[in-house]
């Protein structure tokens, strides 16, 4: 029975393909480093969400404030 191993590197320590996609690296490399975690560390990660989603709807808000300002 063969086993599927998520690890991106082979037999020898070298990568298997130069040429596998963006996702399925950034889905390796997300598995790899969760799965050598005792304890995860949650609020960093949330605090880190938190600002990416302030980040991103800060000039959308911004951009509303102006529109209403302007009438």
């Amino acid at each position: 029975m063969q086993t599927l191993t998520l690890s991106s590197n082979g037999r020898d320590g070298q990568l298997l393909d130069r040429e596998i996609s963006k996702r399925l690296r950034a889905f390796r490399f997300l598995s790899e480093r969760f799965a050598q975690r005792e304890r995860p560390s949650y609020a960093a990660e949330f605090i880190l969400f938190i600002l990416i989603v302030l980040t991103a709807t800060w000039p959308l808000l911004s951009l509303a404030q102006a529109m209403s300002l302007s009438r």
